[in-house]
């Protein structure tokens, strides 16, 4: 059973960054992905995962529809929203919705019951063991409501996480118990830092 199409999360900021162009073939948005899913992954001692054009194609199109809804394609999927009155940097966005968003998760999760959760649903599809290539894209056309401009970020992921009665082996535990509660991810290049899992976010 696919459990990830029953999850989303949005993220309420304002931000006034420069606009830069979010594009799937851009070699520093596709680093900027890969880095934060695989340094989030290495956590837990799990495989890197790689980049897939046709995955990102897939998360291009449906990042262009601007319901802020799954897609119930085939793949696992992530979403990551944020409405803002300017612009966003898209790489250091999505480097940010993926860790604050999506893998601080973790401190909800008990992996001494391993299992799909509404709360940590985009955690254990970022960490899935048997999850090998991604593909994530921002909208390119524009979304706008009540003077606000909505900016959605979508990834897909193959093989697909969240399946029913394959959480234990798939969602390992850190391998040190201290990253889930003294976590810094100081190799980003913007230094994304919430060292202290117990602290809520307001975004989440």
């Amino acid at each position: 059973m696919h459990l990830s199409c029953f999850f989303q999360a949005i993220l309420f900021l304002v931000v006034p960054h420069i606009l830069v162009a979010a594009d799937i073939n851009d070699k520093g948005f596709q680093k900027a992905v890969l880095d934060a899913h695989n340094i989030d992954r290495a956590k837990h001692g799990v495989p890197a995962v790689t980049w897939d054009n046709e995955l990102a194609k897939f998360a291009q199109k449906w990042a262009n529809n601007c319901d802020f809804k799954h897609s119930g394609g085939p793949y696992g999927e992530n979403l990551h929203g944020e409405w803002t009155a300017g612009s966003i940097e898209f790489n250091k966005k999505a480097k940010s919705g993926i860790h604050n968003g999506w893998y601080s998760e973790v401190r909800k999760y008990n992996f001494n019951m391993p299992g799909f959760s509404m709360e940590t649903g985009h955690f254990t599809q970022v960490v899935w063991k048997s999850s090998k290539r991604i593909g994530c894209a921002w909208n390119t056309n524009t979304c706008n409501s009540n003077g606000m401009k909505f900016y959605k970020l979508v990834c897909e992921y193959l093989p697909a996480g969240n399946i029913a009665n394959h959480f234990k082996e798939n969602v390992p535990r850190p391998i040190q118990q201290a990253h889930v509660t003294e976590l810094k991810y100081n190799k980003l290049e913007d230094e994304v830092d919430f060292s202290s899992f117990e602290q809520e976010k307001e975004d989440l």
